[in-house]
């Protein structure tokens, strides 16, 4: 699949590089999704500061646990915060088409409540605001 990256003329162009950075996080959040869910929640075994888990020395299978999760929900979290910031109306969408690589006219036959043109735009922008955040 070729990636279309925004031209430079938009306002909202970003490097290549980090526009594609950008996709393939997109591309991640379903696989993050069920690893999320497939992992035990061992959150009461472990004592958590603001940016880091912090354990004892050594090897700890449930910290190292904690420690997954803890990444796996930022990314998760990420991708719904700059969704719900690009369009409060139209996010579940957006993310549908963003992480599992819809085209407007695919989401437009599911029933997406937009224009396409709109749809590509708040695509654009979403994906500009995630490769600033990343």
């Amino acid at each position: 699949m070729r990636l279309y990256a925004p031209k430079k003329k938009t306002k909202f162009w970003v490097p290549p590089e980090e526009y594609k950075l950008a996709v393939h996080w997109c591309r991640c959040y379903p696989v993050c999704l069920k690893e999320l869910e497939s992992l035990p929640d061992t959150s009461k075994a472990v004592t958590y500061d603001s940016d880091k888990v912090q354990t004892s020395g050594g090897y700890d299978a449930t910290a190292e646990l904690a420690i997954r999760r803890n990444e796996l929900a930022k990314k998760v979290r990420l991708i719904n915060d700059v969704a719900k910031m690009v369009t409060a109306d139209l996010n579940e969408w957006l993310i549908k088409g963003v992480t599992e690589n819809y085209t407007a006219d695919q989401l437009i036959q599911q029933g997406m409540p937009c224009s396409r043109n709109l749809y590509y735009q708040k695509r654009q922008k979403f994906y500009y605001i995630l490769a600033k955040r990343i």
